[in-house]
C-alpha cells in the first residue's frame, strides 16, 4: 500500500516540472539578430547586431541587388570543383563593396584605439553573429559555398560561408590568413605570435584558430570536438578569385531600412560612374549602444498566446491535484465486519423445566429458576 501512495506525488512533480518548462520562456529573453530585406527596391536593406567588450553594436547596410545576383549566378560546380582547397575562388578581396565594409570596420576599431588583436576579434564577433544554416536546407545542395556578399544577404550560412567572409575581410585589412579544415569542419587561421590558444604551423609561421560559427569563441579557442585533431591547411590564392563585373547605378537611391538608417549613398551623384570605376559610396559605421540584447517577451508581445498557455498549465495542475486527492480519500477495500458469536446467540430460550415450569436456554443443564437438573428427576 505504501508503494501505491508514492506514485501520486511523483506524477504531480512531473506535471509541475513540465508546466515550469512551458512557462519559463515567457519570462526570459533570448538574443536575436534583426534582419530585413526590402524586395521592392534594388537593394537589400540588412541590419546586423553583435556584442563586443560590453558594448552592443548595430550596423545597417544597403547591399546592391545587382551585385548579389552576379554572385548568385555562379553555378555550384564552379564553386566546388577544387574542393575546400579551392575556396580562394570565393574569397573576393577585390570586391569594392566588401572593401568598403572592411575599411569601415577598421575605422571603427581605430576610433576605439584597438590593437590588432582586438581589431580582428571585433571583426570575428561581427561574423559570428550571423545565423548558422546548413546548405542542404537553404540551397538543396550538399555543399554550396557562398561568396561574402551572398552570406551577408542570405543571413549567414554554414561554417565555410562565414569562414570565407571572415577571411576576405581580414585579408583586405592586411592580416595573414589561411583556411583550416579539420575533418567535417571549416575555419580560419590568423597569423600571430605569442598568443594564447590553439594554432597550426604552416611554412614556419603560426596561425591561430578562429571559429566563425557560434558566438563567444575567441582567437585561439578551439571547440572541444577538435582538440588534438589534425587539419588540412590551405593557403588562399587571391589571384584565382571570381570577380563580379557589375555596374551599380547610384541614381536609383536605396530605400532606407525600417530603422530609418542612413543609406549607403550619402550624396547625390552628378553622373553615372564609369563602368571601369570601382569606387563605391561611403557606408555608415557600426553604431555603438549599451549592451542590451534584442529579446522577445511572450507576455508583452503575444499576450493571447501566453494566456492560452497559462490556462492550459493551470488546468493540467488542477486535474493532477484533483486526481491525487480523489485516489487518496477513496475508501479502501476492507474485509466484512463479522460480530463474534456468543453462547447467547446460539439459540432461543426453549428448554422446559419439569419441576418449576420455567423456560430455559436450550444449552442449559440446570434450571435457571429452581436450580434442578433439567431433564432429570
Amino acid at each position: 500500500m505504501s508503494g501505491r501512495r508514492l506514485k501520486h506525488p511523483v506524477k504531480l512533480l512531473i506535471i509541475l516540472t513540465l508546466a515550469f518548462m512551458i512557462t519559463i520562456p515567457a519570462f526570459t529573453s533570448h538574443l536575436a539578430n534583426a534582419q530585413t530585406t526590402n524586395e521592392s527596391t534594388q537593394y537589400f536593406n540588412k541590419t546586423f547586431a553583435w556584442d563586443y567588450k560590453g558594448n552592443h553594436w548595430t550596423w545597417n547596410l544597403s547591399i546592391p541587388r545587382a551585385l548579389y545576383d552576379a554572385y548568385k549566378a555562379v553555378p555550384d560546380y564552379a564553386r566546388t570543383r577544387n574542393g575546400p582547397a579551392g575556396y580562394g575562388y570565393l574569397t573576393t578581396t577585390e570586391d569594392s563593396y566588401i572593401g568598403v565594409l572592411a575599411e569601415k570596420l577598421n575605422q571603427t576599431t581605430n576610433n576605439l584605439h584597438y590593437n590588432s588583436f582586438d581589431k580582428v576579434s571585433f571583426i570575428l564577433a561581427f561574423v559570428q553573429s550571423l545565423p548558422y544554416s546548413s546548405d542542404n536546407v537553404t540551397t538543396g545542395y550538399d555543399e554550396y559555398p557562398r561568396f561574402p556578399i551572398e552570406t551577408l544577404v542570405d543571413d549567414g550560412g554554414d561554417c565555410e560561408d562565414t569562414s570565407i567572409l571572415f577571411a576576405t575581410i581580414t585579408l583586405i585589412l592586411g592580416y595573414g590568413t589561411i583556411y583550416v579544415n579539420p575533418t567535417g569542419h571549416y575555419a580560419v587561421g590568423v597569423l600571430g605570435n605569442n598568443l594564447q590558444g590553439s594554432y597550426w604551423t604552416y611554412q614556419n609561421k603560426t596561425y591561430y584558430y578562429c571559429e566563425t560559427t557560434g558566438n563567444g569563441f575567441t582567437i585561439g579557442q578551439l571547440p572541444d570536438e577538435f582538440t588534438n585533431a589534425k587539419a588540412n591547411l590551405y593557403p588562399i590564392d587571391q589571384t584565382r578569385q571570381f570577380v563580379a563585373h557589375v555596374t551599380v547605378d547610384p541614381t536609383d537611391q536605396a530605400t532606407p531600412a525600417p530603422t530609418d538608417a542612413q543609406s549607403i549613398w550619402t550624396t547625390e551623384p552628378t553622373s553615372t560612374p564609369n563602368p571601369t570605376d570601382n569606387t563605391m559610396p561611403s557606408v555608415p559605421a557600426p553604431t555603438k549602444q549599451d549592451a542590451t540584447p534584442l529579446s522577445f517577451n511572450l507576455i508583452s508581445q503575444a499576450p493571447v498566446l501566453f494566456a492560452v498557455i497559462l490556462s492550459a498549465v493551470v488546468a493540467s495542475v488542477g486535474v493532477a491535484v484533483w486526481s491525487v486527492r480523489k485516489k487518496d480519500v477513496s475508501p479502501q477495500l476492507q474485509p466484512p465486519i463479522v460480530e463474534p458469536t456468543t453462547p447467547e446467540t446460539l439459540g432461543a430460550a426453549n428448554k422446559f423445566c419439569i419441576y418449576c415450569g420455567s423456560n430455559n436456554k436450550n444449552v442449559a443443564v440446570y434450571c435457571e429458576t429452581c436450580g434442578k437438573q433439567i431433564g432429570h428427576d
